[in-house]
């Protein structure tokens, strides 16, 4: 679109005379040159400290990151060992507690089998049976005969796999 707005031209004033023309006129002054700006080597000063602080925040940053890292992979590696011992024990003591292995060790310490149990009757405190002495347990042939494989069956611990029977839902 085009505009069509009058364009004003700027209105000229008639001169009168030599009167009228120094009254219009301002008078004018000389003015004191404006002061020249001190040295920049304040400025330069100022800029030069930022950059250098900022470049020695960013180092010390990237040590402490550094550092952090180190840390992070010795703690990762302590976590991995400890891990590692933790299934060690967890495995020893799995393997300690098999009834053929209590077996063995309560026979190394001169526990035999009991052949006749004695009850306590703990509302009255009165041993209910008669047992027999270790002592003369030893000299039981029926019990000399007895084989550890034989007393004690062998344990099943993840020898043999177990038949999966699911939850039921997985349609099979």
């Amino acid at each position: 679109m085009a505009s069509t707005s009058a364009v004003h031209a700027p209105a000229v004033r008639p001169v009168r005379g030599p009167r009228s023309t120094s009254a219009a006129r301002p008078r004018l002054a000389i003015v004191a040159a404006p002061k020249t700006a001190g040295s920049s080597m304040p400025f330069t000063i100022l800029c030069t400290l930022i950059v250098t602080a900022t470049l020695a925040a960013l180092l010390y940053m990237n040590i402490q990151m550094s550092d952090t890292s180190y840390e992070i992979t010795r703690l990762q590696s302590q976590s991995q060992r400890l891990t590692e011992e933790k299934q060690a024990l967890t495995e020893t003591d799995e393997r300690m507690g098999t009834p053929q292995e209590l077996e063995r060790q309560a026979r190394e310490l001169g526990m035999v089998p009991v052949t006749d149990p004695a009850y306590i009757d703990l509302d009255t405190g009165k041993i209910i049976g008669e047992t027999s002495s270790a002592a003369q347990t030893e000299v039981n042939p029926e019990l000399a005969k007895v084989a550890p494989e034989a007393a004690v069956p062998p344990a099943e611990i993840y020898d043999k796999p177990t038949t999966y029977h699911g939850m039921g839902n997985e349609g099979v």
